[in-house]
């Protein structure tokens, strides 16, 4: 993990806004059991995209795919109810996937 401060943008929750490929790509092979990566993409069958988190569960990588709905309360985007799990054993495995459904410019935060 870098230097930078991270930010705390709910009580007990801080994340960082990832902005160059080559720090994502650094941050997968590096990630732990406690850390995360969410991201934006444009996902076959869901009409406004998906919200797609990177997480370690002991010695896999998994992508949680989780549908994007707009909350009129909100005003906002939320995760809706469709959504889908796809596990990876390595990190190169894991990057040869995400690599395809990132957006440029990325939309991605390390939490």
């Amino acid at each position: 993990m870098s230097n930078e401060k991270k930010v705390a943008s709910k009580p007990g929750y801080s994340e960082r806004k990832i902005t160059q490929l080559r720090e994502f790509k650094n941050l997968v092979w590096g990630l732990e059991l406690d850390e995360g990566i969410r991201w934006i993409a444009d996902y076959p069958n869901y009409k406004d995209g998906a919200f797609l988190f990177l997480t370690k569960c002991d010695d896999k990588y998994c992508v949680s795919i989780k549908e994007r709905v707009f909350d009129k309360a909100m005003n906002d985007f939320v995760p809706g109810g469709k959504e889908q799990w796809k596990y990876f054993e390595t990190a190169e495995s894991a990057w040869n996937y995400i690599s395809k459904t990132l957006r440029t410019p990325i939309e991605a935060f390390y939490y």
